[in-house]
């Protein structure tokens, strides 16, 4: 069963750069979370995605820069996909 989550109970921006965010608990298929306030933004869950892991906000296409504590950890390997898992297998590392 879809549910929807609040984002902020979910996962954690750390800046407003960010194009990630890093899921505080196990993030499950088919479930959407959404963000409050002006910039209101949902974002439907396709993959599994466990705690620790970063979850885009947004796509971000290959060679893009990847932001988390607004700085520049990495960049795309491939296209990323909006709540796609970012990781080893789409980031090359920068940090």
């Amino acid at each position: 069963m879809n549910q929807h989550r609040n984002l902020a109970d979910y996962a954690i921006i750390l800046s407003g750069k960010d194009n990630v965010a890093t899921a505080l608990v196990d993030l499950l298929a088919g479930n959407y979370i959404s963000s409050s306030g002006e910039s209101r933004t949902i974002i439907t869950v396709p993959e599994d995605i466990s705690a620790g892991f970063k979850l885009a906000l947004s796509d971000i296409r290959k060679a893009e820069p990847v932001y988390k504590y607004g700085y520049v950890i990495g960049l795309a390997k491939t296209d990323i996909k909006k709540g796609h898992c970012v990781h080893v297998h789409n980031l090359v590392s920068s940090v």
